[in-house]
């Protein structure tokens, strides 16, 4: 890969311009000795010890050849590395003939006095440099007149030439040669482990780089992801960029809605562009051609390129380099870097600025999103539970707030609904967007849960099936959120989090904690996500928390920070879930306003006392809530499956004739109390009708049903109404 060349006055090797190809030192090294040339041999020794000790490439060849120069008593003295790729000698190190370095001289394999050594694997003499065949000019412009050659070869491999040369005439003898064909390859495998070394140290920088390359974008798109608004998400892009790619100045310009134009949106080291509206037509000018052909355009020359934009030239911008803003093949706009100095950009320069730009334009276009989030506070709350679903042994509070800078529609959402077999489900969400369009996605988002999770499905595979309608509906849009199934009667929950902010839970003596979910990317990301749930003990008396980002984030505050300060909140004041919910807003939210918007979900699994006193509508809807409570009260009191199933189809049974049998069409209610004593489950079902006759041929088989359940069935009519008593002893098995 190189050739060192010396010049020097001793004897002659007139025998022959070329001489035999070498392959290895041993009969160089014996002639050496047969001259007796000791001396030479030690300065020899001491060169490429010192070379082998050498780490740095460089230094290691400026020695040698220094000490070549003084071994050899030439005037000239340098050192070709081959690149195998191009198959060029190019000049690496040179001593009175700096030019050759400074230059960036390269000769070709084959040609020239170093392309013929390095190809035929030989030394060679040149006696009268004036009349050979010599590519570069600058041996001549120096005055050189004699040079001797070798390869430099490690296991037959070529790695370059090493020459040197004289300023006088001079027969460079056989000894000469061989001493420096020693030297030639002893200092081979010298510069061989420097140019290893060397490489190491490259592939380590440039990996370092690499790294550092990655962790600074990838802090610009979770900064992105953190909901900035568009106009600080541009600013704090477009100063990541500079830093990353040791740029002066950078731009980003946006593409107008009919497409036609750019328009410069933000701007560092050339602010001018934003404050004077500049614009740029697609197709024209440096911007313009890369939205036009969706492709990187770098120039070297800013002063002899088709720019069109004149701050430009002014503020003295020298090199750029563009790449165009794609989602899913669509022009957001252009992003430009620009250096006051020349500089050819490189590849990888192109390709980071590329990488970053492509994840960048997906934050933008998120960005986008959200910022529409901004409408009318009716239609928004029109498309939140205007009410709350009244489920028995669930306390329930909710909150819903418009970020203050903002038009009140967005995508913050809860819900609550029950799922079947006394489950409920609860949910919370947000949609990264603004305006109407993140509105409808929130409607869409949460009717579809609704319907995955009445359907049947798991958790796990209710936001699955979210996951990937998102990506049919809306494929540039990103949303999080987080789904409980919680099972009040064996008081546990299951819970899948989407990127999304931990449930908070309060438990009955009042601490609360952050739930430790399993980490799911948010709903949008990728169409191709599979998202985990996991189980979770909830005693009765707990409280779950359940809000979007905006309740905890401040600006230039470590989301930590606003999480510690709700849970310390929440351990502060009453588990009341309306109590919780104002107390979150006051304390929580600045000045009742917040930044971004916010959505609250508080919901309280009331604990069972040994005795329950309930009340119901006179309503066929109400059975079932009342069937999984008084399930989940027996349960609690230490009540088999058995028993369970048979107290609460006896209950089923007497509620079922409170609500057909006592009244009228109309809004009445009735009562159910339940009671444990010494074991003795007593349940009074009390209605303040008359009962009717039964109806039809298949009617009137309650009574001997509910007898055969429990222990004992008393029906009480009086004036005030009706009142029947079943009860049943725990822990004997079937009833008496």
């Amino acid at each position: 890969m190189g050739v060192l060349g010396l010049a020097t006055g001793a004897g002659s090797c007139r025998s022959g311009t070329y001489h035999r190809r070498v392959e290895s030192t041993g009969e160089a090294a014996s002639d050496v000795r047969a001259i007796g040339s000791r001396q030479a041999l030690a300065e020899l020794q001491r060169v490429t010890d010192a070379a082998l000790s050498h780490l740095d490439l460089e230094d290691m060849l400026k020695e040698l050849l220094l000490r070549m120069t003084e071994i050899l008593r030439t005037d000239t003295a340098a050192i070709l590395l081959l690149n195998e790729q191009t198959g060029m000698l190019h000049a690496r190190a040179a001593k009175g003939i700096e030019e050759e370095v400074e230059q960036g001289v390269r000769i070709p394999v084959g040609r020239g006095f170093a392309g013929r050594i390095a190809a035929e694997r030989r030394p060679v003499f040149i006696p009268d440099v004036n009349h050979a065949d010599i590519l570069n000019p600058i041996l001549r412009e120096k005055g050189i007149r004699s040079m001797l050659g070798v390869p430099l070869l490690v296991e037959g491999r070529v790695l370059g030439v090493m020459h040197v040369g004289t300023l006088t005439p001079r027969d460079f003898t056989v000894h000469d040669r061989d001493l420096l064909q020693l030297a030639a390859d002893r200092a081979a495998l010298a510069i061989e482990h420097g140019l290893l070394y060397e490489g190491e140290k490259l592939a380590r920088e440039r990996a370092e780089r690499a790294a550092d390359v990655l962790r600074a974008v990838q802090r610009v798109t979770d900064t992105a992801l953190a909901y900035l608004s568009i106009d600080e998400l541009l600013d704090e892009l477009l100063e990541r960029m500079r830093e990353i790619l040791h740029a002066d100045t950078a731009a980003i310009l946006m593409l107008e809605d009919d497409g036609r134009m750019l328009r410069a949106r933000a701007a560092k080291g050339i602010e001018e562009e934003v404050e004077q509206g500049v614009r740029i037509p697609v197709g024209r000018g440096f911007a313009g051609r890369i939205a036009a052909q969706r492709r990187a355009i770098f120039i070297p020359d800013v002063n002899h390129a088709d720019i069109l934009n004149p701050i430009l030239r002014q503020k003295g911008i020298r090199s750029m380099l563009g790449v165009p803003l794609l989602v899913e093949g669509r022009v957001l706009g252009v992003l430009h870097v620009g250096t006051l100095t020349p500089r050819d950009f490189t590849k990888g320069d192109r390709d980071l600025l590329q990488l970053a730009a492509d994840r960048a334009a997906l934050a933008i276009e998120h960005a986008h999103l959200y910022e529409q989030r901004r409408v009318a506070e009716a239609l928004q709350r029109s498309l939140l539970p205007q009410e709350l679903v009244d489920i028995a042994g669930l306390e329930v509070a909710a909150r819903y707030m418009p970020a203050a800078a903002a038009a009140s529609l967005g995508g913050d959402w809860y819900d609550v609904f029950p799922v079947g077999g006394g489950r409920i489900g609860l949910a919370v969400g947000d949609v990264v967007g603004r305006g109407l369009p993140a509105a409808a996605l929130m409607a869409q988002l949460r009717t579809a849960l609704r319907a995955y999770a009445f359907d049947g499905y798991a958790p796990s595979e209710v936001i699955d099936r979210l996951n990937r309608m998102l990506a049919h509906i809306a494929p540039a849009t990103m949303t999080t959120g987080t789904y409980l199934d919680l099972d009040p009667e064996r008081e546990t929950l299951e819970v899948v989090n989407a990127g999304h902010p931990p449930p908070l839970i309060i438990d009955p003596e009042g601490r609360a904690s952050y739930l430790d979910v399993a980490p799911n990317v948010a709903l949008g990301v990728s169409r191709g996500s599979r998202y985990r749930s996991q189980h979770c003990a909830l005693r009765s008396g707990s409280t779950l928390v359940l809000y979007t980002d905006g309740v905890v984030e401040v600006r230039g505050e470590a989301l930590d920070a606003g999480l510690e300060r709700m849970r310390r909140l929440a351990e502060s004041v009453s588990a009341a879930p309306q109590d919780l919910v104002d107390a979150i807003v006051e304390q929580m939210v600045s000045e009742g306003r917040p930044s971004d918007d916010v959505a609250i979900l508080v919901a309280r699994v009331a604990p069972l006392a040994d005795r329950m006193t309930t009340r119901w509508p006179a309503q066929a809807d109400a059975l079932s809530q009342i069937r999984h409570l008084l399930r989940r009260w027996l349960r609690r009191h230490g009540a088999t499956d058995d028993e369970i199933y048979d107290i609460t189809v006896a209950c089923q049974e007497a509620c079922a004739n409170a609500v057909e049998h006592a009244y009228a069409p109309g809004e009445e209610a009735f009562e159910v109390d339940a009671d444990l004593t010494d074991g003795v489950v007593e349940i009074r079902v009390h209605d303040r009708g008359q009962w009717r006759r039964a109806r039809g041929t298949h009617r009137g088989r309650g009574m001997p049903m509910m007898e055969a359940l429990m222990d004992s069935v008393h029906v009480q009519h009086t004036a005030g109404g009706t009142t029947v008593v079943l009860r049943r002893e725990l822990g004997k098995g079937g009833a008496a």
